[in-house]
């Protein structure tokens, strides 16, 4: 049939913003046609190893970033990853556990396009596990000058038990 079994190493180059699935033709680089006739196409699918730090979503990213409770209580400015390197941004004060930040353009670039998705900051509160005496003594002093409905969140929740239970 005039060809010959062999292998062949190529080189691909892959476009940014590519998702998981995407197709890629290499228009002659598939099998030898028979009888001398032109190569077929090579078709590569496309599959993403998953990030450590960032979960994609479309062209959005996802990331999830740890703040103190003392960040959270009283503000900070704070580096947080993207795909070009570390930004600062500033975590305003009282911020809840769960809150979600948004970094406009710094998500995955959009195939075919100069867009950019944008890149999402889920925030979540690390509550301390090991207090030194000192820090529990601040705490339970806190906690008595702030009576116990000091959470617009907890205030409102007791708020519906009282109205399911009246």
């Amino acid at each position: 049939q005039g060809r010959v079994e062999g292998r062949q190493t190529i080189k691909v180059r892959i476009p940014a913003g590519v998702d998981e699935g995407t197709r890629l033709r290499l228009s002659g680089e598939g099998e030898a046609g028979i009888s001398g006739g032109a190569p077929g196409d090579l078709y590569v699918v496309v599959s993403i190893r998953p990030h450590e730090l960032f979960q994609r979503e479309g062209p959005d990213l996802h990331c999830q970033v740890p703040i103190t409770m003392v960040q959270a209580a009283l503000g900070a400015e704070i580096d947080v990853p993207t795909l070009e390197g570390r930004v600062k941004i500033v975590v305003p004060e009282g911020t809840q556990s769960g809150k979600v930040m948004r970094l406009r353009g710094k998500g995955v670039p959009t195939l075919r396009s100069q867009s950019r998705g944008d890149q999402l900051l889920h925030l979540f509160v690390e509550t301390p596990t090991r207090l030194t005496k000192s820090q529990r003594e601040i705490l339970e002093r806190f906690a008595a000058e702030s009576d116990v409905a000091v959470s617009p969140a907890n205030k409102s929740f007791l708020d519906k038990l009282r109205e399911i239970f009246d």
